[in-house]
């Protein structure tokens, strides 16, 4: 629920008020038909608002006239009320974290097909061979969820329903 100051977030178990001065971080992601927003606020934990409502026997309702306009009107809030920083795709740990578990597979693989035999070259330029090939492989699939910022006025459409 959106107030004129505040948004008020319900859980299961409990209910909380958060200003939106004391939002600092809003970053918008889509896979398919499914999006999400997650907020993060000074001394909250990250709140992910997605368009489905999931019921109790594991279906799901498809909220997506209401999400986006959940989101249009927090974006007009916090645009005047807060100083958060407005991103799109996925976080940078994530892709540096991904990047990282590549090279590492990158390097794991290179010593087994050395143990195997199975090698032509050195086993340092196979490592950094099959390390570029997993990093352009990741660019390729991550491409599209990059990271990037945004103007809250400028919601980018293809992070809404």
């Amino acid at each position: 629920m959106l107030s004129e100051f505040n948004m008020s977030v319900q859980s299961m178990t409990e209910e909380r008020l958060i200003s939106y001065a004391s939002i600092v971080s809003l970053r918008l992601s889509k896979s398919n038909s499914f999006f999400k927003v997650i907020i993060i606020a000074d001394g909250e934990k990250p709140i992910e608002i997605t368009n489905r409502f999931y019921r109790s026997d594991g279906s799901f309702e498809d909220r997506s006239r209401q999400y986006e306009t959940f989101i249009r009107v927090l974006h007009f809030h916090l645009k005047e009320k807060s100083e958060a920083d407005f991103c799109t795709g996925c976080s940078w740990g994530k892709m540096i974290l991904a990047g990282i578990s590549t090279i590492f597979a990158a390097l794991v693989l290179s010593l087994a097909l050395y143990f195997l035999k199975i090698n032509f070259i050195d086993v340092v330029t196979q490592s950094f061979l099959l390390a570029t090939l997993f990093i352009g492989f990741l660019l390729a699939a991550f491409w599209p969820h990059f990271p990037k910022t945004y103007q809250p006025e400028l919601i980018p459409s293809q992070f809404l329903p």
